[in-house]
């Protein structure tokens, strides 16, 4: 019998090579290699295909090198406990679990399988690879050094069970992609492309089509307490990759040492608690989907909680709550202000000033309260937003003043026949002239107006003065700080 005693105090019964004590598969590395050369890399490969073949699908202390798994159905979830493993392949797989518990891979690969559970805990891992994989109850990374994980195109295939109701939270059981307590991390991608897991596929007679790829769903992502690798050479890379995601998003208790990005994701309540990216953070074509308790609660605290010390993007991105992009765009100018851009700070500053108007418009008033902040709202879009986009471009007030004073009012005045002067007849270049004196509020006296012609002038003399303090503002605004 094989000499290794499971942590149960029973005995391997598998019979040893000859020259050892211990079997096949528990035989470890160097004293392999001393007694089969490369041949014990075959050696192990059938020993452990055999027994899975017979049913078995817990292994314990086992030693094993390039291991493909492929079109393997069975009833009882496949765990390795206390073992390493070069590299292992899962194609085509039906089980109800995959388990690596304090074990040492160096690639693991879950390729178009289905699976009920997938936990690893306690394990060193140097690359973990999920592509195409269906989970019915939930997706575990806990307790372990991982340096890269990627997850492409997997998705929650089960309903989902209500958890903690009990207790006021809406919470699910099952459908979560949780990685937590994970150190020396060098890379988290979700739908992140990866060309060296093209080439592991491709060396096991695998060749993954790219038209079949497709977002990553599940109830719950979440990021928690994960210590990434603080080698100086990591610190320009972006460090944490979320592309496609459809689902709830987790941050808590992260240090991001680099950059991170959510591109193309459907986000719903997103949390993000004691996270700080210390390069910086980009938002692209992301759709925010927040409920009330979220907007009342989670949102506020965002600006607090979200600490980046680069800059924060938010491009293309799609909000239910205005109150949400109102806090973002915030969040994003500030940061841009902190780092001496302020021209995408005014940028986001606008974006920020509508996205706040428009929350104001939302508000759950009735009546004459809702009549005077629709008032308010077009008042403010009128003199603030239209004028000058909230004082962050001076070229607007120019433009419109050059347009109505020379164009505008030079046309009402025309067809209204309301301006009299020295010249017996009025051509298009006296109201032009007599124009662009009111505006000014020169006043020559050569012509005045006359009848509807003094509303027009009132009106010209008022907006002709307001523009120009809205310009002579705006131009300090941007060029004196």
């Amino acid at each position: 019998m094989c000499e290794y005693t499971y942590e149960n105090g029973q005995r391997c019964r598998l019979k040893p090579i000859e020259g050892s004590t211990y079997c096949p598969l528990h035989i470890p590395y160097d004293e392999g290699e001393k007694l089969l050369g490369d041949e014990i890399k075959r050696v192990k490969e059938e020993a452990f295909l055999r027994r899975l073949r017979v049913g078995q699908t817990y292994f314990e202390g086992v030693y094993l090198y390039d291991v493909k798994i492929g079109d393997f159905k069975a009833e009882k979830p496949i765990v390795f406990k206390n073992s390493h493993i070069r590299t292992i392949l899962f194609d085509g797989v039906n089980v109800p679990g995959v388990t690596f518990y304090n074990s040492t891979v160096g690639r693991l690969v879950v390729f178009e399988s289905e699976l009920g559970t997938f936990t690893v805990h306690g394990s060193h891992v140097f690359g973990l690879n999920l592509l195409r994989v269906g989970f019915s109850n939930s997706v575990y990374i806990r307790n372990s050094s991982v340096r890269y994980v990627m997850i492409n195109s997997t998705e929650y295939t089960g309903k989902g069970e209500e958890g903690e109701r009990e207790y006021g939270e809406r919470r699910t059981a099952t459908g979560r992609i949780e990685l937590s307590d994970l150190s020396e991390v060098r890379r988290i991608g979700i739908n992140v492309r990866y060309p060296l897991l093209r080439k592991i596929l491709e060396e096991h007679g695998i060749k993954p089509s790219e038209s079949r790829e497709r977002a990553v769903k599940a109830t719950a992502l979440v990021l928690r307490d994960i210590g990434f690798d603080q080698s100086a050479r990591f610190k320009r890379q972006v460090r944490l990759s979320v592309r496609r995601f459809h689902g709830n998003l987790v941050l808590e208790n992260l240090n991001v040492f680099g950059h991170a990005e959510i591109l193309g994701s459907w986000l719903r309540n997103p949390e993000f608690v004691h996270t700080r990216v210390m390069g910086n953070l980009i938002f692209r074509k992301v759709s925010f989907h927040g409920d009330f308790a979220w907007n009342s609660t989670v949102l506020p605290n965002i600006p607090v909680e979200l600490n980046v010390e680069g800059f924060v993007e938010v491009e293309d991105c799609k909000f239910n709550s205005h109150r949400a992009a109102e806090v973002l765009y915030r969040l994003a100018r500030i940061s841009w202000e902190r780092n001496g851009d302020f021209e995408r700070a005014d940028r986001y500053y606008y974006l920020e000033m509508v996205a706040k108007r428009n929350s104001r418009l939302s508000g759950r008033r009735k009546g004459i309260k809702r009549l005077f902040m629709r008032m308010e709202s077009a008042f403010e879009w009128l003199f603030a937003d239209l004028t000058c986009k909230y004082g962050t471009d001076w070229k607007r007030p120019i433009l419109i003043w050059l347009g109505a004073v020379n164009v505008i009012f030079p046309v009402l005045f025309s067809l209204t026949r309301s301006v009299e002067g020295i010249s017996g007849s009025m051509g298009f270049l006296d109201y032009e002239y007599f124009s662009v004196v009111t505006a000014t509020t020169l006043g020559y006296g050569d012509y005045h107006p006359i009848g509807v012609g003094r509303v027009i002038a009132s009106v010209e003399a008022l907006f002709g003065m307001f523009m120009w303090a809205v310009f002579l503002t705006v131009f300090a605004r941007k060029y004196m700080r």
